[in-house]
Parts: C-alpha cells; sequence; structure tokens
C-alpha cells in the first residue's frame, strides 16, 4: 500500500462565515492507502453521547414505535414540504405517494468504544448498509478514527484492518471514517445477506487517543430487497467563475439523469469565494466543510473548482473516500470536487466516475496492477500504462483514466451504487421516493449565494465544441503521440490515483509523451479535446530543458483569449514549472486579462 495524500499535514481551517483560510496548518499522521481527508460536523457536540441502540428514520420519516412513517391518520409524519420534483409525485421513476415503509434508516449506536466489535442487526429487505464512525469533537477533527473491520453471517470477513485486500481502500480518515457492504462482489456480499453482523471503530492504528466515538449505521431497505428507483438530491458548490449555474444544472442532469436506475431530484446552487479556485490535497478537506448546512440530506454534494493543484495536479476529480458521506454535510467526506471542462461527454464521465468512489466503487485496475476492485464480474488489467485502451476493462466508467467515456458498468457495480445511502429511495415497484430529511442544524452552507456567473450552458458548450474533437471524434490531434500518451492526455485522471501514489507528468513520461514540441501542438490544436490541451502544455512545461521558444509559446497560448479557459490555465502552469521568472512577467501581463480566473490562476502560480 502507499502513503496516503495528505502525509504530513492538513490545511487552514476556514472560516464557516466566509469561507476565508485561518489559524495554522497542524501536523496529522500518515499511514497507507487513504486521503486522510475527513472531518465531523461542528454540530455534532449538541449530540446526545449517552444514547445507544437507538433509531432514526430519515428520508421524510420519523418512525412510531419503531415502525412505520405515518400518523394515526395515514398522513405523513415529515414537516418537509413537499414537491413534484422532489417527493413522492412519482414522474418517471413511480406514479405512487410516499413510501409505506422508509427507506433508508439510521441505527444510532451511540458512543462506541475503540476496538470493541458492536453487533448490529440488519434485517431481510436491505440492500447494504454504510457504516460511519465520527470523533464525537464541537468542530470538525484532523485526528484518524474509522472502521477497522466488519464481520457478518457466517463469519464472512468483509472488512479487516481499515481495508478490502487487494484494493487500496482506507476505512478511516480525519475526524471521520466510512465502510460499506456491499463493496465486494462476493456471494455473501451481492446480493446481501441479512443476520448480525459485527463493526469494530478503530483509530487507525496510530494509538493516538482519540476521544469518544459515535457509530452509525445506515441501511437501505425495499420492501422485497429489489432496487425499485429514487431521487438524487444534489447541492452544487460552484468556486469563484468556474463555471456558470446553467451549465453546472445542465451538467449535472446529463450525468446522473437514469444514472444506475435513479432520477435527478432537486438541485441547490450555492457560490463559494475565488479563494477556492484551486484546492491541494490540504485544501480538500476544509473544502468540504464549506458544505455545513446544505440543503436536505441525503444529498450528494459537488463542487465545482478552476483547477486542482498540489499531489491533485491535472486530475479532474477527487473524492476523499471510498465511500464517502452523503447523510451530514460539512463533514471532511461530504461531497466530490470536480474541475470540469464544459466538454459534455467527458464530464458526464468525470462526475458519473466520482460518484462511483462516493458509494463505494474501486478502480477496475490501477495503475499499480496488484490492485483492484474486490468485484467478480470486472475484468482486470496486467499494465493500465502498457495497455491503455487494450485493456479488458478500458471500457468501464471506473477505469482509472474513466474508459472510453461510453460510462460502462457491470451488475454488481450498479448494485453497489443502488445499495449506498446518496439517495432517496422508493420501496416498492410504482411508488414514490420519500422526502428529503431537513437540512441539517447550525450554520449555511459555506460561501454566500450570489448572482450566477455569466457563461454557457450544456447546449452552448456542445455547440461551441463541434469540430474540436472527441474522445469518438477526430483522432488527428493524436497523430505525432505514442497511443498510450493520447489515452491518458484525454482521460479522466481521477484523484484516487493520485492518492495511490500515481504522478501524472510522470506517467505521461513513461507512456512517451516526453517531446516539448509534439505536447505543445497537441495545445495547439482546436480538434483535440480540451482536457488534452490542458495537460499537453502542462507537460510540456516539465519536457527536458524547455527551449527559449518553448517558453514564448506557452506564454503566447497562455495571454491568448481565443483558447479555451482550461487550455491556458495548462500552459500557466507549463510555464510556471519551466521558468518562474518567465511565470510572474506573464501574471503581471495577465493581471488585468478579462477572464478573471485566468488572471487570478497566473498570479498564484508566479508565488
Amino acid at each position: 500500500m502507499t502513503e496516503p495524500l495528505a502525509p504530513a499535514s492538513s490545511a487552514a481551517r476556514p472560516s464557516r462565515r466566509d469561507g476565508t483560510p485561518e489559524g495554522e496548518r497542524r501536523a496529522t499522521p500518515a499511514r497507507r492507502g487513504g486521503m486522510l481527508a475527513a472531518g465531523v460536523l461542528a454540530a455534532l457536540a449538541a449530540l446526545d453521547v449517552s444514547a445507544c441502540g437507538g433509531k432514526v428514520v430519515v428520508d421524510g420519516f420519523e418512525p412510531r414505535d419503531g415502525a412505520g412513517g405515518f400518523d394515526e391518520t395515514g398522513g405523513s409524519t415529515s414537516s418537509t414540504p413537499r414537491d413534484a420534483s422532489s417527493s413522492g409525485q412519482g414522474g418517471e421513476i413511480g406514479e405512487g405517494g410516499a413510501p409505506p415503509i422508509p427507506p433508508l434508516v439510521e441505527e444510532d449506536l451511540g458512543e462506541v468504544a475503540i476496538g470493541v466489535p458492536i453487533p448490529v442487526d440488519i434485517p431481510p429487505g436491505t440492500l447494504g448498509f454504510t457504516a460511519i464512525a465520527q470523533l464525537m469533537t464541537s468542530r470538525p477533527s484532523f485526528d484518524p478514527i474509522g472502521i477497522a473491520e466488519i464481520s457478518g453471517p457466517g463469519g464472512r470477513t468483509f472488512a479487516t484492518d481499515y481495508s478490502i485486500l487487494g484494493t487500496v481502500a482506507s476505512f478511516y480518515n480525519q475526524g471521520i471514517g466510512a465502510a460499506a457492504v456491499p463493496q465486494t462482489g462476493a456471494a455473501a456480499a451481492v446480493p446481501f445477506v441479512p443476520g448480525t453482523y459485527w463493526i469494530t471503530v478503530g483509530d487507525g492504528g496510530f494509538g493516538v487517543p482519540a476521544g469518544p466515538a459515535r457509530l452509525s449505521v445506515w441501511r437501505r431497505q425495499t420492501l422485497d430487497g429489489r432496487f425499485h428507483g429514487g431521487k438524487i438530491d444534489i447541492n452544487a458548490f460552484i468556486a469563484g467563475r468556474a463555471l456558470s449555474e446553467e451549465y453546472m444544472k445542465s451538467a449535472l442532469r446529463k450525468a446522473y439523469q437514469g444514472f444506475v436506475g435513479l432520477s435527478v431530484g432537486n438541485i441547490t446552487v450555492h457560490h463559494l469565494g475565488p479563494e477556492w479556485d484551486i484546492i491541494d490535497e490540504e485544501l480538500l478537506p476544509i473544502v468540504l466543510e464549506q458544505t455545513a448546512g446544505a440543503a436536505g440530506r441525503p444529498a450528494l454534494n459537488v463542487i465545482a473548482v478552476s483547477q486542482l493543484g498540489g499531489r491533485l495536479e491535472l486530475a479532474a476529480g477527487v473524492t476523499p473516500s471510498v465511500p464517502s458521506v452523503a447523510v451530514e454535510h460539512g463533514t471532511h467526506l461530504s461531497g466530490i470536487v470536480v474541475a470540469l471542462y464544459e466538454q459534455p461527454d467527458a464530464d458526464t464521465v468525470i462526475l458519473r466516475h466520482e460518484l462511483g468512489h462516493f458509494a463505494g466503487l474501486f478502480h477496475t485496475t490501477e495503475f499499480e496492477p496488484i490492485f483492484a476492485d474486490p468485484l467478480d464480474d470486472t475484468a482486470r488489467c496486467d499494465d493500465v500504462l502498457a495497455l491503455g485502451e487494450s485493456c479488458p476493462d478500458y471500457a468501464n466508467v471506473m477505469f482509472p483514466t474513466g474508459g472510453d467515456l461510453s460510462g460502462k458498468m457491470t451488475p454488481q457495480q450498479t448494485t453497489i451504487v443502488q445499495a449506498s445511502a446518496f439517495y432517496r429511495g422508493i420501496v416498492e415497484d410504482g411508488g414514490g421516493a420519500a422526502d428529503p430529511l431537513p437540512d441539517d442544524p447550525g450554520t449555511p452552507a459555506g460561501g454566500a449565494r450570489g448572482p450566477a456567473p455569466a457563461g454557457r450552458d450544456l447546449a452552448q458548450a456542445s455547440g461551441d465544441l463541434a469540430g474540436r474533437g472527441t474522445a469518438s471524434g477526430d483522432r488527428a490531434w493524436t497523430v505525432a503521440l505514442p497511443p498510450r500518451a493520447a489515452t491518458l492526455l484525454e482521460g479522466h485522471f481521477c484523484g484516487q490515483s493520485a492518492a495511490a501514489g500515481a504522478d501524472f507528468l510522470a506517467l505521461l513520461r513513461a507512456a512517451g509523451a516526453a517531446d516539448a514540441d509534439h505536447l505543445l501542438a497537441v495545445g495547439r490544436d482546436p480538434a483535440a479535446p480540451v482536457q488534452a490541451r490542458a495537460r499537453a502544455l502542462a507537460a510540456a512545461g516539465r519536457a527536458a530543458a524547455p527551449s527559449a521558444p518553448v517558453l514564448a509559446e506557452l506564454q503566447a497560448l497562455a495571454a491568448d483569449p481565443r483558447l479555451p479557459r482550461h487550455a491556458r490555465l495548462g500552459a500557466i502552469q507549463g510555464l510556471a514549472s519551466a521558468s518562474p521568472a518567465a511565470a510572474r512577467a506573464l501574471a503581471a501581463r495577465l493581471a488585468a486579462d478579462p477572464d478573471a480566473v485566468v488572471g487570478r490562476m497566473a498570479t498564484r502560480a508566479a508565488r
């Protein structure tokens, strides 16, 4: 196993009021496999820590005597307003009313002892469950906590030593950790087997006194134990002017409408300040704190930024843990972070790939091929870098480069996503989805809501990109490149790969793309996909001893307002890595650039 993504430090703690960093960076432990990007909700201090074995039912239900979701007259007990887009009004996924049983149930085990197996009875009708361990602190913690072991009926072991054998899983994190069943394809997990499960909370093996820890188990159920659909509510957070509201909403609908049989419910947009334009591994847990107080639960929080940096450089998306947490906002596992390219097909794969991680899916094969997902029906590649698109799992959406953009999934992958806790479920054929749980108490979602930045919607972006080329379109831009290099440039480089130790530029060099002139040619080519142009220009500045003409061209491309924003940002990255002096000169030149994001990123790169 490799070192975690944040090996030695966390990040500046931002204010919940305005999202600006404050405080000092502090040391955090390091251990293999995980991102160590986790925390607890500030409101956790208000929990009754003496409670044990209690039950809270979500998806709009308050139980009566441990069952049901209705008052004595047959009406719903939920106080959440209902509307046609979010509740049991049916639509294309069901025409019935409120579900007769709650689709999602929390078993709150309260405060638990570290290292002691806790029994949880899981009844028939369950599709799966997510176990969440949290440190009971008044504000998000950076101390390690997580799920050390899960065993189940018949002595079956589902997780041990915070991991699943053969994967890069790490079920502990900073202040919060999660694991799910099913996450494997073994017969005892798919289909799900009811019975008594034993869950052990641990401190990640660091021997650090973690303080009081709380364990909750979120169980998804239907009347017959089969999937019947549901609605995904989404909180979209836009950093600065990374995207327009119109494009963000369109991209989310395109990616998630119909995904694994689910429908898109409510989309709520929030705006974060420009200080969140670029997110690295240290700021990742902090930007996730900005989701505190977001609308509804369960819900998927999607944070759109202009660029990922640090050890996440050139990645298009990152999920803090596999799985992450959709039932609480403001924790260090409460969402995914993406840098979308306004290229609809590629953005769909980015969003689906990261949601796959969020729900509990691993890469079908890792760049280090000794690791792969634990499923029985996904193919495995002997060498991702050497074989590229010849890999038998290349078409799969969870291939480490996002595959061929077709978004294929296997039945077991689909079952795992359907069993997770990020959506409002339907419990019977023809039924309706339950109402959301009310918003988290406490502070509002990070960042002030403001007017939507001007930008393009999905249809406009699709039209603008006509003729530019996509993964399935014009391939002339790949002629001068080795095939594996083209696959890397246009694929979805995932933050989980960075967490496992993959360096995109090193992978690109190993694939034979080391010639600065060839990379510049890709960056100039309007037929190349935007992400390929951006990565090629960033890599051109890292080529061996880039010449003065290479530096001059990177400067010219970065300053050219006709280029897509991401291509300009790639040129800025390449120039900054090749010549700090040239980057400073460029920053002065771009200080008043019409694209404020480009100007800010040039200034940051020159520091």
